[in-house]
This record gives structure tokens, sequence and C-alpha cells, in this order.
């Protein structure tokens, strides 16, 4: 299969992708956690959780998941919806190959998504990224919300099956129009920013961003700097602080935000925390 790319004349393909997809299968907080597998004590995938609400759709392959601390058999037609602070995988492991995922995010003024290509543990540059605004953003954002407030287990799981859906259809109608003129720039720079958000600053070195959008880091980062108004740097440090804001406000001890945020270690983290307080 070939790549998925942000400016890849076969964007029509991956709409009529998003149009045929069904959500078979939903995996949230009312699933019975006898139908996942107990993780090893030694396992190395490396845990990730944030404020956000995220949906992980699979549109491709095989694999397991890491989601509230049990491992999840993937295929096409899962959905994962996972609510603020559940604990779930961070990246991809080596031994993910041949998958391609729909990932979308609940921001304040929008609904984001990045489609994701994995071979190798490696995400395939670049992302087909798009956003829904407006009504159906309104819209699928309450939906969503009542789908994370929803005690009844059926009521929640089909709730999350229809905002997906949902979503489905509206990001294969915005990859329609990929065939008309687009700004690329723009698009690239959008989905850097949303990229690091959703990474909270954590693994995205120029030489990542780099690998993800195909750009070298000089034209990527003059790109960013014109398109959003501050610097890559900047853009992390600002995910970072919004991060350890929420962090700190949900009782997270400060190693494991440290490890959250990317930080080799507790001291570093300490650090960058002092570093910020003295420019403020």
């Amino acid at each position: 299969m070939k790549p998925f790319r942000l400016n890849d004349p076969l964007a029509p393909s991956l709409s009529e992708r998003l149009i045929a997809a069904r959500v078979d299968r939903v995996v949230c907080s009312a699933t019975p956690e006898e139908e996942g597998r107990t993780v090893r004590s030694t396992s190395p995938i490396a845990i990730d959780r944030h404020g956000q609400c995220e949906m992980l759709f699979v549109l491709e392959g095989r694999s397991t998941y890491l989601y509230r601390d049990r491992l999840w058999g993937l295929s096409p037609g899962t959905l994962v919806a996972i609510a603020p602070w559940e604990t779930h995988a961070f990246g991809y492991g080596p031994r993910d190959n041949g998958l391609l995922h729909l990932w979308l995010r609940l921001r304040p003024d929008q609904i984001t998504g990045s489609c994701i290509g994995v071979e190798g543990g490696r995400m395939r540059p670049a992302e087909n990224f798009a956003a829904i605004t407006g009504t159906p953003c309104v819209y699928l954002s309450r939906r969503w919300a009542d789908a994370a407030a929803e005690s009844d287990a059926p009521v929640q799981t089909a709730t999350l099956r229809h905002v997906c859906e949902s979503a489905l259809l509206e990001f294969a109608l915005g990859f329609r129009k990929r065939g008309e003129p687009r700004d690329v720039a723009s698009e690239t720079a959008a989905f850097v920013e949303d990229y690091i958000a959703r990474q909270h600053g954590r693994d995205c070195s120029l030489a990542k961003l780099e690998r993800l959008t195909g750009y070298s880091r000089f034209h990527l980062s003059r790109l960013f700097h014109r398109q959003c108004g501050m610097t890559i740097g900047q853009a992390i440090n600002a995910s970072r602080l919004n991060f350890l804001a929420d962090a700190e406000s949900q009782g997270l001890k400060q190693r494991s935000i440290a490890e959250a945020l990317g930080f080799a270690s507790p001291s570093a983290f300490c650090l960058w925390k002092r570093r910020r307080s003295l420019l403020q």
C-alpha cells in the first residue's frame, strides 16, 4: 500500500474507505475488563494519559493495544474511545505493522482527525489531517460529552458508535475536496500544531516532525512560524504547560507528569519547570 501524504492524490481513495467504514466493535470504559488481556509486568509499552477525549478507529490491520491497563485485540471496524485521564498506549511498537488508523481528538473548537499508517512501529509520512468545525463539531462534541457522562453501557456504546460513524462521514466529505486548490502550507502547519497538542510535546523532535511531514526541519520551522505566529519550540512548551496545569489539577505525581511530557528524568522536568517560571 502506498503512503498517504498530506498532498497525496490518493486522498479520494481514503474518502471512499471512510464512507464504507462501519464501527463493528466498541472498546470503552463500559467494556468488561475480561474482554481484554492482562499486561505482563515486564511489558515495555509506553503509557500515556491526558485530559482530552480521543478515539482510535481501525481502518486496516490487526494489532493489540493497551487501554485501561489491559491489552485489547484490534481489527478493522474496532473503535477505542478514550475518556479523559484513562491510561492507554503511547505511540506504536515494532510489532505494529500494516496498520491504518484514524485518530479523532476533541478540542475546544474543533474535532481533529489524523489518518496514520504504521509500518514496523513507525508512522508513515505524512498523516492525512482534517478538522470538523462549525455546526457538525458542536453537535458531535455534545454527543461525545453525553457518552462520557452516560452510566448505561448499551447507551454509551451506541452513542460512541454514532459519534465515530458521523465523524467518518464528515472527514470523508472533507477528503473528497482534496482535488480542489488547497493551501498545503496551512494544512501542514495545522497538522504539526495538532500533533504537538495531541502528544503534549512528547516525542516532537524536529527529526520526528521531518519524518512525519516530509519537509526538512529548516523549511518546516519557517513554514510553521509563518502560519502559526510562533516557533515549534514555543508550541511544544505551550502544550506542555497546558498539560502540566491539567495534570496537577488531577493530582498526578511529578514523576508521572515528567514521563507523560517525555522528560528523561524528574530532575530534567524540574529544571524545565524552573526555567519556565523564571521566564514568566
